[in-house]
């Protein structure tokens, strides 16, 4: 279900690029819709406030909140300096940071069958992202400088922590008050994109909130099943498969919702992909 509704937030994204002309009133409602989502699913989550758990809530909450945030933004960053194709590659390779949390961290021991599944997975990411494209002048003239590259880590590295998150309020948080630690993040992820509204004189639109509640209700439910998730399977196994699967699937929406075309590079990887996924459950 994790990896059924984060491939859902990617197809009401790509499909709301041409209806939608406020890039964060459109956050700004998808975290909203998150929230709305969150609260109304859990009624009984105000009982639990009062918890010694509340904590690891705030804590791990508001953290996670500027960790999505701050991903996002160092995503645009880079995009203008270093191309989309780069940007977004080393924004799925995140990946690698929180299956390694797992492993360093948490004591996971992989198999060796398991640790060619990883492998195979980070092949994966590279291989779908970095399809040859046509090169413009403009491309050409790019060149990935030292500041470039550390951005590009950066996002790596960001992307990743604010991933593992869940991991870490899943081992040290109380499964009950899982709800509002999700709500709490979303809630201080949409007061950051808020303040940039307001900055920036964004106009909201029809057709933002209405993408913006499309792309926020997979969006809680994706982190809210992924949480479960973690809750019984490793932390080396989960985020390799809810990342690739869910690209898998948002390929083979692109090619029949979005009249798409997949390359014969593209379809040997995601063959790989199955390979991939086998493994990491032996």
């Amino acid at each position: 279900m994790a990896i059924l509704c984060s491939a859902g937030v990617s197809v009401f994204m790509r499909a709301s690029k041409d209806h939608c002309k406020s890039r964060y009133g459109l956050l700004l409602i998808n975290y909203t819709a998150c929230i709305i989502s969150g609260l109304t699913t859990s009624p009984d989550m105000a009982n639990n406030m009062s918890d010694v758990g509340m904590m690891y809530v705030m804590g791990f909450g508001i953290l996670t909140g500027i960790l999505y945030v701050a991903a996002f933004l160092l995503l645009q960053w880079n995009i203008e300096k270093n191309g989309v194709i780069l940007s977004s590659t080393f924004m799925k390779l995140g990946v690698i940071v929180p299956t390694a949390i797992g492993v360093l961290w948490f004591g996971e021991q992989p198999g060796v069958t398991q640790y060619i599944g990883i492998f195979l997975s980070v092949a994966v990411i590279l291989f779908l992202n970095l399809e040859k494209i046509p090169q413009t002048k403009e491309k050409r003239r790019r060149r990935v400088g030292g500041e470039s590259v550390g951005g590009l880590l950066l996002l790596l590295l960001g992307g990743g922590v604010g991933d593992s998150m869940a991991k870490f309020y899943d081992t040290y948080g109380k499964a009950e008050l899982s709800d509002l630690y999700l709500v709490l993040s979303f809630l201080i992820s949409g007061l950051v994109c808020g303040v940039l509204v307001i900055q920036k004189k964004e106009k909201i639109g029809k057709s933002d909130v209405i993408y913006g509640c499309l792309i926020g209700i997979p969006n809680y439910f994706s982190a809210r099943f992924l949480l479960d998730a973690l809750a019984d399977i490793p932390a080396f196994i989960a985020y390799p498969m809810y990342s690739i699967a869910a690209m898998v699937i948002i390929g083979v929406v692109g090619v029949f919702v979005f009249d798409e075309r997949l390359t014969k590079r593209q379809w040997a990887v995601y063959a790989v992909v199955l390979v991939s996924v086998g493994l990491l459950n032996i």
